[in-house]
């Protein structure tokens, strides 16, 4: 954990089976805005401890990969598709807090976008392709893990996985979490899956 946020912190200091789907039940959206964020975007990149974004997806594995910074010089937005032709969004920002965001569009699975327990599987399969081919200092793969032990815990019961809930998957001081944000439809069949993964405050 302090690797990480060294890593963090001195980086900063360079920078100035497919079910049916249900349509009555299904959220419609026109399209991903990688603009949007779970956490605010308020900031002076000077005031803040956390590094400016840099590309976190490997070229030797998505050749198609474009990063953009954006114009506050602290948020990055990167682009890439998966071998079956998923579309991937990752958007890192925050300032006292680490923040990647991945929108992932799909057209691979197909169920109502309120059964959390086929879509929370649906995004781990999905985001272990993703983390074949990134290097970040989060601990995706323990994130994932929690995740799919959070689904299986609440697969029988009342208490199963709610949107933005969160789930810790680190330590406590700063804290490594993450949430599942957004199950939404698009158009021709595809949907658009969303999940957050936070570390801090740094």
């Amino acid at each position: 954990m302090l690797g990480l946020l060294g890593i963090l912190f001195l980086a900063g200091c360079d920078q100035p089976k497919k079910p049916a789907v249900k349509k009555e039940s299904v959220k419609e959206a026109s399209a991903a805005n990688p603009g949007d964020s779970t956490v605010a975007d308020t900031l002076n990149p000077a005031d803040c401890p956390r590094a400016a974004a840099t590309p976190v997806a490997k070229k030797s594995i998505f050749p198609d990969a474009r990063f953009a910074l954006q114009p506050d010089h602290h948020t990055g937005i990167e682009t890439f598709t998966l071998p079956k032709g998923d579309k991937i969004t990752i958007k890192q920002s925050g300032c006292e807090y680490y923040v990647l965001n991945f929108r992932m569009e799909t057209s691979r699975f197909a169920a109502d976008t309120t059964d959390l327990l086929y879509w929370g599987d649906a995004t781990i399969q999905l985001m272990r392709e993703v983390n074949k081919g990134i290097s970040t200092p989060l601990e995706i793969s323990k994130g994932l893990s929690k995740l799919a032990a959070r689904l299986q815990a609440g697969k029988n019961s009342k208490n199963r996985l709610k949107p933005d809930e969160e789930i810790d998957f680190g330590g406590t001081d700063p804290r490594e979490y993450l949430t599942v944000n957004r199950i939404s439809q698009l158009a021709d069949q595809r949907f658009l899956l969303e999940i957050t993964f936070n570390y801090g405050p740094i």
